[in-house]
């Protein structure tokens, strides 16, 4: 008989294509390879052209999409947007807008990664050397991003044979790009996502699956690096992390000394010192790439705040959420743990509060896993995984900042049966008032001829439709 109820169970109301975009702009991010491996052309043109024609009828009000610094500038200086350019035609010629994401990360050996964009080799072969790359206490080294201990290391070559800083690197980077987009800022492109650490967001590679982390587990901490070890000692006179860190980057919370209950290592001595350190340090290298991005568009030109907006990504770290260490979040780098005020999503958007007042424009606070529900821990109960109350707590810092909040799904779902999603999604949106508390932005993974059949056309015009 279930399957006989379900054949004729009443079904929603499809609507009429095309669907005018809602109050609450939703976006689609464009696979990982839409760039040719020279950064200059777009690498399926006609198919990308079809998709986004589809997916505009459906209330899609524009794309994001990845700016990969290995293909971009292969070369100190040289700088190679001529595919970047191609894609703002195509979406103007579409009345689309542009999300872009200034990615001074690699692709590659992450979740959804199909393709690898290593970092530009004169930057990379530069950090090898320095010790600027993220570290393990084991000497497992990340060549997703730069260490934050390279932002201030005048090591890297310009183009006529001096050196800079990776600050340097990021600003020269992001002003090149805004100059040769000219008229597309703030009209096509309305947004610019400063990359901030893997996979673009504000955290320490502290899972890597390249290195066969599983989820749940909790991660490790990636502060040996030669310029982290030099950072902690000058910052906190500590000659390095405390030995009760995990060693094993699939354990669990009370696997580990340092975070185990009810011993609560963490909120004391050398261990409370070095989390809060850690914490800091990832704020204030968020605080400076934005810093970099502000002077970025100071040096090209005068765009209207209300047209174009900065955006940082932050992760939805929800596993052992529950746990009292936080220690997912704390390995990463958000420190929820030392203290009863410890709060990492208060002192991220305080953190962008101050650098909009000093960009003079919005900052979002882009934060993930918004299609996932309090019970979505793959019937693993010692995940101790809460999605929602994690939103909820970084709504509640958005708020009291007043910082707008825009989100992502975490996990590419199919569009046309996944009205679970959707559900879950809209009730993020519709937030607890229509005030400061609503969300200004949803992006979606991933555009696909998949996210452009009829069937999916019809879902999500119908969840465009409500909000």
């Amino acid at each position: 008989m279930e399957c006989f109820n379900g054949l004729f169970a009443k079904r929603p109301k499809l609507v009429q294509l095309p669907v005018t975009p809602g109050k609450v702009p939703i976006f689609v991010m464009l696979q990982l390879d839409w760039l040719s491996d020279d950064g200059q052309a777009l690498r399926y043109k006609e198919d990308l052209k079809r998709q986004l024609t589809a997916a505009k009828t459906a209330g899609v009000k524009g794309v994001m999409a990845d700016v990969w610094w290995g293909l971009c500038e292969p070369k100190p200086e040289d700088y190679h947007f001529g595919g970047a350019l191609e894609l703002c035609n195509l979406l103007k010629s579409l009345g689309l807008e542009l999300q872009a994401v200034m990615s001074f990360h690699q692709c590659g050996g992450n979740v959804g990664d199909s393709v690898s964009f290593p970092l530009p080799d004169w930057c990379l072969n530069k950090a090898k050397s320095g010790g600027f790359l993220y570290k393990s206490k084991w000497g497992v080294t990340s060549e997703d991003c730069l260490s934050l201990s390279a932002d201030r290391q005048q090591i890297f070559p310009t183009g006529a044979g001096g050196t800079r800083t990776a600050l340097q690197c990021y600003q020269d980077f992001m002003a090149a790009f805004l100059k040769a987009m000219g008229n597309h800022v703030g009209s096509t492109i309305c947004e610019l996502q400063v990359g901030m650490g893997p996979c673009g967001e504000l955290r320490y590679p502290s899972y890597l699956m390249s290195n066969g982390w599983n989820w749940p587990g909790v991660g490790i901490a990636m502060a040996y690096d030669k310029g982290m070890l030099q950072m902690l000692k000058d910052d906190a006179g500590m000659t390095e992390p405390p030995k009760s860190l995990p060693e094993d980057q699939n354990a669990m919370p009370d696997d580990i000394p340092i975070f185990k209950a009810p011993g609560m290592e963490f909120r004391s001595g050398t261990a409370k010192a070095f989390l809060e350190w850690y914490s800091s340090v990832l704020i204030r290298h968020g605080r400076d790439v934005l810093s970099e991005a502000k002077k970025a568009i100071d040096r090209v030109g005068s765009y209207p705040a209300n047209k174009f907006c900065l955006s940082v990504k932050v992760s939805g770290l929800h596993w052992h959420v529950t746990h009292p260490s936080r220690a997912t979040e704390a390995c990463a780098g958000y420190n929820c743990c030392t203290s009863e005020a410890a709060d990492a999503y208060m002192a991220i958007a305080k953190m962008l509060a101050e650098s909009s007042k000093e960009a003079k424009r919005p900052i979002l606070f882009n934060f993930t896993c918004m299609e996932m529900t309090n019970d979505s821990n793959g019937g693993v109960p010692k995940a101790l995984s809460a999605p929602e109350d994690l939103i909820a707590q970084v709504r509640k810092a958005c708020i009291f900042h007043q910082v707008p909040l825009a989100g992502e799904n975490a996990l590419e779902f199919d569009i046309a049966t996944g009205d679970w999603a959707f559900k879950q999604m809209e009730k993020q949106i519709r937030s607890f008032s229509p005030g400061s508390d609503a969300m200004h932005g949803l992006t979606l993974l991933r555009l696909s001829d998949n996210f452009v059949r009829p069937e999916s056309l019809q879902q999500l015009g119908l969840f465009v439709s409500k909000i």
